[in-house]
């Protein structure tokens, strides 16, 4: 499940959402949208006219870029603009540079993890987490997919999950994953982890386990890419990242803090079995360590 931005009166944010309908936007909107993410305090002071002048771009393609991010129109968009930034501490951040101290490399990524997690918490649906979480309750099985830096997430979520007594797996081989998901049953739930919702090997897992009539839930940070499109329920992420940080840190963040979420809401639905679940393998760890 997509979160719909129109129950906001108006939306509490605006970057966010933009990062993460950025892929499904058109060329001339993007420009309005690269034009939005790199200036967002001059934008509040600006009609569509200037807005548009400044990008390059119409001022109907102004419009029509608000209105594809949910926006009745640009005044809408840039109250929520003004709103977010009222509500966003300022910092120093930037994007990590050549020549960049280690204080500064410091700051930098520590504010890109902090903002992706708050970003994330924003556009993240409750509903479309209990609907995830109440998925894998059901399922007899759950199986997770990702490549490269979410393939690690995907990982961690397996072992958490076996933890505390849910029937998991997790296979880092894309041909393992295309092989395991094409004998999926109705039974299971795939969970597809990726951060640009376009990486090919797990688009092809969400096929064939759509195919095989399991229950598909996609991790992603844009929530109108092919891989969502492919999912029954959509978690949305919202972090940005740049070439020196790409694929692998705070999108990497954002994903395991909403595996933590699904892992707490199932572990507490089922309580009893999942703290028994804890205990043994707690001391089966525990008796190797002594060995």
């Amino acid at each position: 499940m997509i979160k719909d931005i129109s129950q906001d009166q108006p939306s509490s944010y605006c970057l966010p959402l933009i990062r993460g309908q950025y892929i499904s936007l058109r060329p001339a909107e993007k420009k309005a949208a690269d034009y939005i993410l790199n200036n967002p305090e001059k934008v509040t002071t600006m009609s569509s006219v200037e807005l548009g002048q400044e990008a390059g771009v119409s001022e109907s393609t102004v419009v029509k870029c608000c209105q594809h991010l949910g926006f009745a129109g640009f005044s809408q968009l840039k109250l929520a603009l003004v709103r977010e930034l009222a509500t966003t501490p300022e910092s120093a951040f930037g994007d990590v540079e050549l020549g960049d101290t280690a204080a500064q490399v410091k700051d930098k990524i520590f504010h890109a993890n902090t903002q992706a997690l708050s970003d994330t918490a924003r556009v993240l649906d409750p509903e479309a987490l209990s609907q995830a979480a109440h998925a894998i309750l059901n399922a007899e099985r759950v199986h997770f997919f990702g490549v490269g830096a979410s393939g690690v997430v995907a990982m961690d979520a397996q072992l958490k999950f076996m933890r505390i007594g849910i029937d998991s797996g997790c296979y880092p081989d894309s041909h393992v994953q295309a092989t395991r998901a094409a004998l999926l049953s109705a039974h299971d739930v795939a969970v597809a982890i990726s951060h640009s919702g376009q990486t090919r090997d797990t688009l092809e897992v969400l096929e064939l386990a759509r195919e095989c009539g399991a229950r598909t839930i996609c991790i992603t940070n844009h929530p109108t890419s092919p891989a969502a499109k492919l999912s029954d329920i959509v978690l949305v992420t919202s972090a940005r990242e740049t070439d020196l940080r790409s694929g692998a840190l705070s999108s990497r963040i954002a994903q395991l803090t909403v595996i933590d979420c699904l892992f707490m809401l199932v572990a507490i639905s089922r309580h009893d079995e999942a703290m028994e679940a804890i205990v043994k393998t707690r001391s089966a760890l525990g008796g190797r360590r002594r060995r």
